[in-house]
């Protein structure tokens, strides 16, 4: 009897996502490609110093369709190919409200899942697709915001102005850990501080975020 012949187990899907950097001073976004009419110039770096990032949704010769880290959340604009360098990052997060949760996965599969606390009723996080666009280290790593920050791109419904920004929503650490797992926070997302910091050396920049629940 003839053996049976065996295929190669096919190779994992790899789930990647590109990530623009602005390249100049700054950098003007239009509503449509090949539009007359500019959206917006936004400054690089950001008011908080760092290189702007965008999360890549859609790539067309000339032109690429990016998330916006402006106001209203979900907006999105064109970017010319030639006013950014393109990365990519396996990453991907997504936050579940209801359960309290955030997911990290790595090309499509999942590394790990963290509690997290997230706002409250007055003041919730806000749900959507959004990125990183910015890791900060706080003054005092024992603070409210522990070791580390990430700004996302995404801003609270309720708060416009916070500790002089626009009311960006974050995600970091915390000197509270007794309250993670709970709705407390002003619209962030809280993780315990050990958790953070493992984030903070794996997640680069323009690594997507979803907030569901």
């Amino acid at each position: 009897m003839r053996p049976t012949a065996t295929r190669p187990a096919p190779a994992p899907e790899t789930r990647r996502s590109l990530v623009a950097h602005a390249l100049g001073a700054e950098i003007t976004w239009f509503r449509a490609p090949e539009s007359d009419s500019p959206g917006a110039t936004l400054a690089n770096p950001n008011r908080q110093g760092v290189p702007l990032v965008f999360a890549v949704e859609w790539r067309q010769p000339g032109w690429l369709r990016v998330r916006l880290p402006i106001r209203p959340n979900g907006m999105s604009g064109w970017l010319r190919a030639t006013d950014v360098s393109l990365s990519e990052t396996p990453y991907d997060l997504l936050v579940d409200r209801s359960e309290h949760r955030l997911t990290v996965s790595r090309d499509g599969r999942v590394l790990v899942r963290l509690p997290v606390g997230i706002g409250t009723g007055g003041t919730p996080t806000p749900a959507g697709d959004f990125y990183l666009t910015e890791l900060l280290r706080p003054a005092n790593p024992r603070g409210p915001w522990g070791p580390y920050a990430f700004g996302l791109s995404g801003f609270s419904d309720v708060i416009t102005q916070f500790n002089g920004d626009d009311g960006i929503i974050g995600l970091h650490g915390t000197n509270r850990p007794d309250l993670i797992g709970t709705d407390a926070s002003l619209g962030c997302i809280r993780l315990r501080n050990e958790d953070i910091e493992r984030l903070a050396g794996m997640l680069p920049l323009g690594t997507p975020i979803s907030i569901t629940g």
